[in-house]
């Protein structure tokens, strides 16, 4: 794992509610995942909705609980670099 801070948009992601983060990926997922039902698996249309409405939803909850353990990897990470006062770039050789 890098020590260098993520980029802007991510710490923004991260320090959504996860109530929030689920319901933005459920409602970015549901068109993707139909898509891909549509084109790829060769799906009809009202059949390829339902499977995006379906799947988007454990997608969505993996997705805003992956972000809330990295977000609390990371802090505690930092939380233990300051108790033992690292300030040494560990990605240095």
């Amino acid at each position: 794992m890098s020590d260098q801070t993520p980029p802007k948009l991510i710490q923004r992601w991260e320090n959504l509610e996860m109530g929030l983060q689920f319901l933005i990926a459920f409602i970015v997922l549901i068109p993707i995942i139909s898509l891909l039902h549509w084109t790829a698996l060769s799906q009809p249309p009202a059949r390829g909705a339902i499977y995006g409405l379906f799947w988007a939803l454990p997608a969505a909850f993996l997705i805003a609980i992956a972000s809330q353990n990295e977000k609390r990897k990371r802090r505690a990470l930092q939380s233990k670099k300051d108790e033992y006062g690292d300030t040494t770039d560990s990605s240095q050789p």
